[in-house]
């Protein structure tokens, strides 16, 4: 499975995660093979990890978004990070990290727009306000933009008038959803919190042609 595992390890972590890996392919979007080398890229990094024991830190997970999938929004990262997992425990279980790669190399668009309605939802209200929308606009711009306040505020007018659909001042998610089923580029219109297309094949042909040597 792996060239930096002997064959007695890569057997003994088969056979330990095997009913895990057969959950993961019944209840995501992987195949038994492909959730047992999720699981396996799991291990390699709870192995470097500083307190083995209690798994693969969120550091970790956090340095794979970034150089897997390049996903780089500061800003957004602690949003996406308390989407995935809300517990305060700074590792991140096997589970997490199988379900986080699911919707994001896989996942339907019922799934994804659950996903980022909930990271741009910063006061954990059910619906995005107008202060909850400047404050992700602005931080679109970059650092010493003198004239980042006013584009925001311009930005976020244009983009209620467009996705407010029941005219209440607030985008609820009903409202998110209606707008992006009909417009898709919509989907990240408050930041990037998903990798693009791009890198997402790109991660998967890597993913599938190293199973495909298994």
């Amino acid at each position: 499975m792996d060239s930096s595992m002997d064959i007695m390890e890569e057997t003994r972590f088969r056979k330990k995660n095997q009913k895990m890996a057969v959950r993961i392919s019944e209840k995501l979007h992987f195949t038994f093979e492909e959730a047992e080398y999720l699981l396996l890229i799991y291990y390699k990094l709870q192995k470097e990890s500083k307190e083995m024991a209690q798994g693969m830190d969120k550091t970790q997970f956090r340095d794979v978004l970034h150089c897997a999938l390049d996903m780089t929004d500061d800003y957004l990262m602690d949003r996406i990070f308390y989407t995935l997992d809300k517990g305060p425990s700074p590792f991140m279980s096997k589970d997490i990290w199988a379900s986080s790669l699911s919707l994001f190399l896989r996942g339907t668009i019922e799934e994804k727009m659950s996903y980022c309605f909930t990271v741009y939802d910063t006061m954990g209200e059910g619906v995005l306000g107008r202060e909850s929308m400047f404050n992700l606009m602005k931080n679109s711009f970059p650092t010493g933009d003198e004239d980042a306040e006013e584009a925001a505020k311009d930005l976020v007018e244009v983009i209620t008038k467009k996705m407010d659909c029941d005219r209440d001042g607030k985008i609820s998610f009903n409202d998110y959803k209606q707008s992006v089923l009909k417009q898709p580029m919509l989907l990240e219109v408050f930041g990037q919190c998903l990798p693009t297309r791009r890198d997402v094949y790109t991660f998967l042909t890597t993913f599938v042609s190293k199973i495909s040597k298994m």
